[in-house]
């Protein structure tokens, strides 16, 4: 968090100050964030924040005493959810601030816990509250990779020993499930190459609360450059305001033969096609990929499947994240 934090704060602050007024009550809720830091320096009044991990409790109070802060910024250590309007002193929330980040996200999307507490401390929130971000999206990408597509491929004969048993073994236990779903990858270790341009997949505002329907979304993306599609990439994007946004994937536009350029703090969702992981698959094929993906509020899980146009139909399975 201290290393996406020092990255990132040069955009948080100007956005910050034109929120931020000396009677403001500031709550922020991420793990081990130093938000609340910038909330004080920027002249806010009342700040909390909300610490739910012990390591990350600790590590702040240090902090804290060492610039001189304990008494001047109020650590909560509980559950969002659980907060009482005593733990804020019987203030209302003027700013709630998040990263976001939890230590217990794995993939780009397990971050929307956000949205989960901005809903819970609504109660706390007064009238014109402002919430940073104000909203979130969803992003995805087709890549052909240099090395990390032979994670699923074959190894057939390996140095004179058949091992198309182990193969197929795999390949079963891959289809049962895991053939499915998205893994986390940090992408700035594994060079790739964009196939499609980027897409934005589905929308999060959290200035609403997190709302009682699934969110779906469904469409192909043109691939506009040769060579193998090996998976579909996805990543967050939040929105601090309409005008400032933090990406925890690509960082700029990707270079004319399509290299890109990831965010070396987080790791990235991959979704890997496995009819193209064969190395002896030709080069070229399908022109488009398709997608449905669909966001479940009752549990937070987003369930998704990218499939190459020239695909066989199939039952949508999805692939279930948790």
């Amino acid at each position: 968090a201290l290393a996406i934090w020092v990255g990132s704060s040069f955009c948080w602050k100007p956005c910050a100050e034109g929120v931020l007024k000396p009677d403001s009550v500031c709550l922020c809720v991420s793990d081990g964030s130093l938000l609340s830091v910038l909330a004080h320096h920027l002249g806010v009044e009342q700040v909390f924040t909300v610490e739910s991990s012990a390591a990350s409790h600790k590590l702040l109070r240090k902090i804290f005493k060492a610039n001189h802060l304990e008494d001047k910024i109020n650590i909560i250590e509980k559950r969002p959810e659980l907060l009482t309007s005593e733990d804020l002193k019987s203030r209302k929330v003027s700013l709630l601030l998040g990263e976001p980040f939890f230590t217990t996200s794995l993939l780009p999307w397990h971050s929307l816990y956000f949205w989960y507490v901005r809903t819970a401390v609504d109660q706390h929130l007064g009238p014109g509250a402002v919430v940073m971000p104000q909203a979130a999206s969803l992003h995805a990408v087709v890549v052909e990779f240099r090395d990390l597509w032979r994670i699923r491929s074959p190894c057939g004969d390996c140095e004179g020993f058949d091992v198309h048993i182990m193969d197929d073994m795999i390949k079963r236990a891959l289809d049962f499930r895991e053939s499915r779903e998205a893994e986390p990858h940090p992408l700035w270790e594994y060079p790739c190459r964009s196939l499609s341009e980027p897409r934005q997949i589905l929308a999060f505002d959290f200035r609403q609360l997190v709302p009682p329907r699934p969110l779906c979304a469904e469409g192909t993306m043109e691939l506009r450059r040769p060579g193998r599609s090996h998976a579909a990439v996805l990543w967050m994007e939040y929105h601090l305001t309409p005008e400032c946004t933090l990406s925890t994937g690509l960082l700029e536009p990707a270079d004319p033969e399509g290299g890109c350029c990831w965010n070396p703090h987080c790791k990235q969702a991959v979704y890997f096609f496995s009819p193209v992981l064969d190395p002896r698959a030709p080069l070229g094929g399908p022109q488009t990929v398709s997608y449905v993906v669909e966001f479940h509020p009752g549990t937070g899980d987003i369930t998704m499947e990218f499939r190459l146009a020239d695909t066989p139909d199939s039952p949508l399975l999805g692939n279930k994240v948790v």
